[in-house]
């Protein structure tokens, strides 16, 4: 047993103050009662939050998924990242997407939960360094799933492409796959078929007024009325992929249910002094470098959300969407113990992986 005491316990309704304790890698109790049968974790009044689910990272640790994805795996869940789907970009040749999805399926880790393609089949005037986007052809996506061998969970695609309609009919027969329009100008008829919106606001149209006086109902707004559609956010410590007040209507027109946190990262630092955003070789605004612990707290501090609502953005909502919150997503008795002890600020004091310490 593994007892974590004196913990600030953030479950899908509040914070309870008490004590977690795990026996046989799942969450035997939440309690004030203190047993002190096996290691104990004192926790210090520090928030208690299940383990993090990142379904939209590019890399860490200097490597990108595609490329080492070992170290880039090690980077994300030593700051409480215990559910991760490896990200491949829609920036690479289409050789180099084909390798980076073979590296990712052979990546033995409980905490890889699939694989999130991003593209290629995106619109080329959303985006940073978009020179190797693609057109939505058979060939190209037939083999990319081939070769994903059923572990591709997320497929973003641009739904106003040529032959969007077609990919739609291909996506509906592998049922563990969930379309996600991205890199858009689309309306709101092209967003039918889709289940999940990539990055909102961040590569996204309209790029031009027909009236300059006037607000333009464009992708993001057909996103926020429709309330069967989930979001990506992106909530960098600046609010410069998504201001706070973006953030703040989009709380107040999505919920707390339909909102899921993400790093887009595409490396990761050990020194956030100096911010968490990342900038390609041509000076775009290209992902970021953080993990999506400090995405959670950035989501508080920019819209003054409670700890629970952002971290269930993180973990709950993510975990719901791809069919896996009956074992992961909260601290609820019986759930597999992945359990993440930090500070206000993200800083990680420990991290327990199905029910022991992560080293």
């Amino acid at each position: 047993m593994l007892n974590v005491i004196n913990g600030r316990i953030v479950t899908e309704t509040g914070i309870i103050e008490g004590n977690l304790y795990i026996k046989n890698e799942r969450i035997h109790s939440i309690t004030s009662d203190k047993i002190f049968e096996g290691d104990v974790i004192d926790a210090k009044n520090q928030l208690v939050t299940p383990g993090f689910i990142d379904i939209h990272c590019h890399g860490g640790g200097g490597q990108l998924f595609s490329h080492d994805p070992e170290t880039a795996l090690k980077a994300h869940k030593k700051r409480g990242t215990l559910g991760i789907l490896p990200t491949i970009g829609y920036n690479m040749p289409k050789e180099v997407f084909l390798e980076g999805v073979k590296k990712c399926v052979l990546l033995n880790d409980a905490a890889v939960l699939g694989i999130n393609c991003e593209g290629p089949f995106i619109n080329k005037e959303y985006g940073a360094d978009t020179r190797n986007v693609r057109k939505i052809e058979e060939e190209e996506y037939e083999a990319i799933y081939d070769e994903g061998k059923g572990r591709i969970r997320i497929w973003t695609f641009s739904p106003e492409l040529e032959n969007a309609e077609l990919f739609k009919d291909f996506l509906e027969t592998k049922k563990e796959i969930i379309p996600c329009a991205g890199h858009t100008g689309c309306n709101r008829e092209q967003l039918k078929r889709t289940k999940l919106v990539c990055h909102l606001y961040d590569g996204m149209g309209p790029k031009e007024r027909a009236c300059r006086d006037i607000h333009e109902t464009g992708t993001a707004e057909a996103v926020l009325s429709d309330e069967n559609l989930y979001a990506e956010l992106i909530a960098d410590c600046k609010g410069v992929h998504v201001s706070d007040l973006l953030l703040k209507v989009t709380c107040r027109a999505m919920g707390e249910d339909k909102i899921i946190l993400i790093s887009d990262a595409i490396s990761t630092k050990e020194d956030y002094s100096d911010g968490d955003l990342n900038y390609n070789e041509l000076g775009q605004l290209s992902g970021s470098l953080m993990t999506v612990n400090l995405a959670v707290c950035n989501m508080v501090k920019h819209t003054g959300i409670k700890w629970h609502q952002a971290v269930k953005m993180a973990t709950l909502n993510p975990a719901v969407l791809l069919g896996l919150d009956r074992e992961i997503g909260s601290l609820v008795v019986g759930k597999k113990a992945n359990v993440v002890i930090m500070s206000e600020e993200g800083n990680v004091y420990h991290v327990i992986e199905n029910g022991r310490i992560y080293q």
